[in-house]
């Protein structure tokens, strides 16, 4: 037992019960699936007098509930969690274990001498080890460097939301360089603080909670993920010794916002996607309408959207298989390792496959039914967990027993965007749209469009590739 008799970080485990620890919500943020938006809870990491660290997750029935309890930097006393084994993604800290902080959770804020307590807690990465934390999410990354070069903020288009990317560079001591890339509102603020702060000049950043992913032709990159945070001149021992040691200190190279890449204004925006769900409208087709499209014809990036219903998995070839966490192809193996031809043929230094679904659906409305693919993501999204959390429930080695968690989906109605797979032949699903989604597209195009109008003809080749462009520019997104 700690001090005051508060147990330290270190020592909570699943078999110690009415614990009490004081802690500092050194991060806090909202886990989603950045694909549709979709909030997992609340999560945040703590620390302790001892500079112990865990990571703390609040079930998203009661996210609602500690938001305004729980606010990052702050100093509290908890009691009435539970402790359990850590899922093992999306760790900000290397603590095997987790808190659940639930309604029976006991909070109470500390506004006494809390000094002791670290406000920051970080595992930083040599820009060396980069590589070998290549799609393996289960320890977010860590990098600190001196910021040598912003780009200006690029706006993305995917599906129905406008994504903000900036990409940036940071040095180590040796003068090797990293690149970092941000998304969505970290993007925009990053980029908005560090014109300010370069101009005063060297400038250490630290990068927290990231991923890393490699890119053909670019290489390693540590990208934001929805845990990931970012502070500029931090006043902490490694950045200290970092200015210390910075003997040709590099003022950063800011590159100013040009009117043609700064970002779209309000009117600009909805412009642009009111002309997207203009073109995705005129791509609604019924069942009979799909069986009837000749995949020959079709241009390669021909997206359709339809309103069905699950009427039937077929579970005889699996529901499931391992394949790369990147691309979400399936991976290759020599016996005792394994690795993904496409995104790391060379080095071959896949580290673990990931479990995916595949789902051999069929499908029906007033029209007809037909067989539709629904994979990785996109089934996730429709199922509500992830594969690997299934796995294990499934006795036999091929996968075939249906969990009831995908049961549950016979019967349900979605509207899906659908292509053409031009090897099998089969149409494959590439967005489940949202309640969001669908009242936009309703609202816009209620007055100009008949859906599923049996006479509707097919969306012309620009139509099609800009509808679909949207889901295909930005291949790392869905993991940001």
């Amino acid at each position: 037992m700690g001090e005051a008799g508060f147990t330290p970080l270190s020592q909570l485990n699943p078999s110690k019960q009415r614990c009490r620890v004081r802690v500092r919500i050194s991060r806090l943020w909202v886990s989603f699936n950045p694909n549709n938006g979709t909030a997992f809870g609340l999560d945040s990491l703590l620390v302790d007098d001892e500079g112990g660290t865990m990571q703390a997750h609040v079930h998203p029935v009661y996210k609602k509930f500690f938001e305004g309890r729980l606010v990052k930097g702050k100093v509290y006393t908890l009691s009435g969690f539970v402790v359990g084994v850590s899922e093992g993604n999306y760790m900000t800290c290397r603590n095997r274990f987790m808190m659940h902080i639930g309604p029976q959770t006991v909070v109470d804020e500390i506004d006494g001498d809390v000094g002791s307590i670290p406000l920051h807690s970080f595992d930083f990465v040599d820009f060396g080890d980069v590589p070998s934390r290549n799609c393996d999410n289960s320890l977010l990354t860590d990098v600190i460097g001196q910021v040598v070069e912003v780009r200006p903020v690029q706006e993305v288009r995917k599906k129905l939301r406008v994504i903000p990317i900036c990409s940036l560079w940071i040095k180590d001591f040796s003068g090797k360089e990293q690149e970092v890339t941000l998304y969505g509102e970290l993007a925009n603020d990053f980029y908005a603080e560090i014109r300010e702060k370069c101009r005063l000049g060297l400038v250490v950043a630290v990068f927290a909670g990231m991923c890393v992913r490699h890119y053909m032709g670019k290489g390693y990159i540590v990208c934001s993920s929805p845990p990931s945070k970012y502070y500029l001149d931090l006043e902490i021992p490694e950045a200290q010794e970092f200015r210390m040691n910075c003997h040709h200190p590099k003022i950063a190279i800011v590159h100013p916002q040009s009117q043609q890449e700064s970002p779209a204004g309000p009117t600009e925006e909805s412009q642009g996607i009111s002309k997207l769900t203009q073109e995705l409208q005129s791509s609604w087709r019924t069942v009979k309408q799909l069986e009837s499209l000749d995949p020959f014809e079709l241009p390669e990036n021909a997206r359709f959207l339809c309103k069905v219903s699950l009427v039937k998995i077929d579970c005889t070839k699996g529901w499931c298989y391992q394949g790369c966490f990147h691309c979400r192809r399936s991976i290759s193996g020599d016996g005792s390792e394994m690795w993904c031809n496409r995104c790391d043929s060379v080095n071959k230094k896949r580290k673990r496959p990931v479990w995916w679904y595949k789902l051999d659906a069929v499908v029906e409305d007033a029209t007809g039914t037909m067989n539709l693919m629904i994979f990785s993501d996109e089934a996730q999204g429709l199922i509500g967990v992830a594969a690997e959390d299934l796995v294990d429930e499934i006795t036999d080695e091929n996968r075939r027993t249906m969990p009831d968690a995908i049961k549950n989906l016979i019967g349900s109605t979605h509207a899906f965007q659908v292509a053409i797979d031009h090897r099998s032949l089969g149409f494959v699903v590439k967005w489940v749209l949202d309640d969001d989604a669908l009242m936009l597209l309703q609202h816009i195009g209620s007055s100009q469009v008949t859906v599923g109008g049996g006479d509707s003809p097919l969306p012309e080749e620009e139509g099609s590739s800009s509808a679909s462009s949207c889901s295909s520019q930005l291949t790392e997104v869905g993991h940001a």
